[in-house]
């Protein structure tokens, strides 16, 4: 199944590109040029952002993708807020549920509000990444987008992530599973090992543009269903949304330098 949540991938291509690309090695390979192309502008960007939030996050997909997609900086519930976005095919064992398109901005709150307690977010690293990763705020490109501002946000904490050690297989494993039971500590027992002490943005370590995997939450067996649909509807009834966002009142949204 052909991920065409537009319904023109005959006509305008995968997701509207602007190159009208079908073929998926060539979706691929000139996304990731766009991406290549605008990593130091987004990194800028961020490095010189008075407060991380959501309109952050927004440009950082728009900077890195908009010579591609049309759409980047738009997130689902403005394209598309009548669809929701799986992993696998929804119902069977194993596969992902993201969030439903009317809460990506509250779960990406909440994510940012998670990243705001340096010692908790040092602890607990996949946590947060989780939690921006069921966010899947944009149709494409959110690995990479998340990558940035989790980088972003753990300088800011005084840590990173050393992802030239992480293995994808794994990595996306330990992911979904934190998806699915957030805040059980799947990711994070990943992760830790690989947490690094930083003072510089100078010391990320690893070529940003060769980390492997990021793509995978986008492109791997993603589809999509009507939100009318009773079994759908049922699905985010029961899903324990409430665990990746068990707050009331207004969050704190906004991380400083």
């Amino acid at each position: 199944m052909t991920f065409d949540p537009f319904g023109d991938f005959e006509t305008a291509g995968y997701l509207q590109n602007a190159l009208q690309l079908k073929d998926p090695i060539e979706v691929k390979e000139s996304e990731h040029l766009s991406f290549e192309a605008s990593i130091e502008d987004a990194l800028a960007f961020l490095q010189n952002e008075p407060l991380i939030d959501y309109g952050a996050v927004l440009k950082v997909h728009e900077i890195l993708f908009s010579a591609f997609y049309h759409w980047a900086g738009r997130d689902r519930n403005e394209l598309v807020p009548h669809l929701a976005v799986f992993k696998g095919m929804h119902g069977d064992p194993g596969s992902t549920v993201f969030e439903h398109p009317a809460q990506v901005r509250r779960a990406v709150d909440y994510a940012l509000q998670l990243a705001g307690n340096s010692g908790r977010f040092r602890d607990r690293p996949g946590e947060v990444m989780g939690q921006l990763a069921f966010a899947h705020p944009f149709l494409d490109g959110n690995g990479r987008t998340i990558l940035l501002v989790f980088m972003e946000l753990s300088f800011r904490a005084g840590f990173a992530i050393d992802w030239s050690k992480t293995q994808k297989d794994l990595y996306l494993r330990a992911l979904s599973d934190e998806i699915r039971e957030p805040s059980t500590g799947h990711l994070d027992r990943y992760l830790q090992p690989y947490v690094i002490d930083i003072c510089s943005r100078d010391e990320w370590p690893g070529g940003i543009s060769d980390i492997k995997g990021l793509d995978g939450m986008d492109k791997e067996g993603i589809t999509y269903e009507s939100l009318d649909d009773p079994e759908v509807q049922q699905i985010y009834k029961t899903y324990r949304t409430a665990a990746h966002a068990p707050m009331t009142g207004e969050p704190k949204t906004e991380i400083e330098p």
